[in-house]
């Protein structure tokens, strides 16, 4: 085998949202245009979005069980290229995993380095619309506040160049990153999901109709919604960053 085309498994949280899964279709695809001779597989790391979609007779496997199969057809290293946006709880729990006689490379998550950070804002610039409040909408961590310090570096960094840019955790806020920082200067509001797709979160906590969704919190009588970030292509194009060196340290 050629080790330069060690197989990528993509790792993701995943989602039970049927709509939302086509995100996963489009990644895929631009990782096989970069790297077309390369195996390609996916492992969801949530065993509650594994376990609703088996109910809907959807399968999914494990990170574990991806590097299995790999494993099984001969392969000694693999690289694990995560979809995660920040490395949180998620992806520390798979670099810790003992995957046993294969030698893996991570690609790192979207928000790791201050490099990172200025890049994605770069890309989320784009997005941004002027004279309303425009809010990065973030998962957060609730259990472990230390898995939101790239949030709240990117909260810290937008506050320096915009004041009608804000961010916000949907679980876990901190100070820098509390929905009610978010200053309305009128009716409409503007979510920018710093998710890879627009699953229950945003479908729900955010964008719903319930009371205590963020925009009846806020007051819009209107708002918008930009793409989730696994249509973003200058998004894809970070992650693709992280998965060429993480390859190149196999060379």
């Amino acid at each position: 085998m050629n080790h330069q085309l060690i197989p990528i498994v993509l790792v993701t949280f995943g989602t039970t949202v049927t709509q939302a899964r086509q995100v996963y279709s489009y990644i895929e695809q631009r990782v096989k245009t970069d790297y077309p001779h390369h195996d390609i597989s996916w492992g969801f790391t949530s065993h509650i979005v594994r376990e609703r979609l088996q109910k809907k007779g959807i399968d999914t496997q494990t990170p574990e069980i991806a590097i299995e199969n790999l494993k099984n057809h001969g392969w000694q290293k693999a690289v694990i290229q995560s979809l995660h946006v920040v490395p949180g709880q998620e992806f520390t729990k798979l670099q810790q995993t003992d995957f046993q006689d294969i030698e893996i490379f991570f690609g790192q998550p979207l928000l790791t380095s201050d490099e990172d950070i200025d890049q994605v804002i770069a890309v989320l610039e784009r997005e941004f619309i002027p004279h309303v409040p425009n809010v990065i909408v973030c998962h957060g961590n609730k259990r472990h506040p230390h898995f939101n310090d790239q949030n709240t570096k990117l909260a810290i960094k937008l506050r320096e160049k915009y004041n009608h840019v804000f961010v916000a955790n949907v679980e876990g806020d901190v100070p820098e990153t509390a929905l009610s920082n978010v200053k309305m200067n009128g009716k409409h509001v503007h979510f920018i999901p710093l998710m890879m797709v627009a699953g229950d979160h945003i479908l729900n906590d955010v964008l719903g109709d319930e009371p205590d969704s963020w925009k009846n919190q806020l007051g819009a009588v209107s708002c918008t919604c930009a793409d989730p970030l696994g249509f973003n292509d200058g998004i894809i194009n970070i992650f693709l960053g992280h998965l060429n060196r993480a390859l190149r340290i196999n060379l």
